[in-house]
C-alpha cells in the first residue's frame, strides 16, 4: 500500500483554524487586487482556475530540490542532470528577468496564504466585506500571478500596518490541493532552515 503523502494527511486537517494559522505560505510579493462589481462567469473561472493550475505547478518545480545521487554507477549521469538543471533555471531566471522588465508590478508587500485565504499588508486595502480580485506573484522564476477572488473578510491591524484578508470563493479542487502542496513544501523548508540555524550557533 502506497504511503500517504505528508502534505496530504496535513491537508485533512486543515479544517482546524490553528493548522490553518501555522501552516501557512510566507513571503514578500507583489500583490494586486480589483473590486469585483459583477461576479465572474464561468468562462472567466475557467479561464483563471486553468491558468492557476499551471502556475502553481511551475511554482513547485522551480522549487523542487535536486536529488543527490549516492550511487557510485549513476554518480556522472547525476552530476551531469545537475548541470543541466541549473543551466535550465538560469535561461529561466534570465527569461522572468525580460518580461519583468516589461511589466511593471507594486513593491512587494508582506503576504500569509493558506488553502482556503490570503492576508496581506494594505494601508489603503480593500473595504471590508467587498468582492475583490486578487494577483499573488508568488515567485520571481514564474511571473505570472495566482489569481483568486473572494469576499474581504477582515480589515486588521498588524504590528502597526494595516491588513486584509479574503475568503477564497470557487476554488477548482486541483488549484487547491496544488495551493496545499506549496503551502507544505515552504513550512517544511522553513523549519528546516530553522534547525540549520540552530545547529550553526556556537
Amino acid at each position: 500500500m502506497c504511503a500517504t503523502p505528508a502534505w496530504r494527511r496535513w491537508s485533512r486537517l486543515r479544517g482546524s483554524r490553528a493548522n490553518m494559522a501555522t501552516l501557512c505560505y510566507q513571503d514578500l510579493v507583489p500583490v494586486e487586487w480589483e473590486p469585483l462589481r459583477h461576479p465572474l462567469d464561468a468562462g472567466q473561472r475557467q479561464r483563471y482556475q486553468r491558468d492557476n493550475v499551471v502556475l502553481l505547478q511551475g511554482v513547485l518545480l522551480v522549487d523542487e530540490q535536486p536529488i543527490i545521487e549516492h550511487d557510485e554507477e549513476l554518480s556522472a549521469l547525476g552530476q551531469e542532470l545537475q548541470r543541466i538543471d541549473h543551466k535550465l533555471n538560469l535561461v529561466l531566471e534570465l527569461l522572468s528577468q525580460t518580461l519583468r522588465s516589461w511589466r511593471k508590478l507594486p513593491d512587494p508587500v508582506a503576504v500569509r496564504i493558506t488553502a482556503d485565504a490570503v492576508q496581506w499588508e494594505a494601508a489603503e486595502g480593500p473595504p471590508e466585506d467587498s468582492a475583490v480580485l486578487v494577483k499573488l506573484y508568488m515567485n520571481p522564476a514564474v511571473p505570472n500571478p495566482l489569481v483568486v477572488w473572494g469576499t474581504v473578510c477582515s480589515r486588521f491591524v498588524r504590528d502597526g500596518s494595516g491588513w486584509s484578508e479574503v475568503r477564497f470563493e470557487q476554488l477548482d479542487t486541483q488549484v487547491q490541493e496544488l495551493l496545499e502542496k506549496v503551502v507544505f513544501r515552504q513550512h517544511r523548508r522553513q523549519i528546516a532552515q530553522r534547525r540549520t540555524q540552530k545547529q550553526a550557533q556556537p
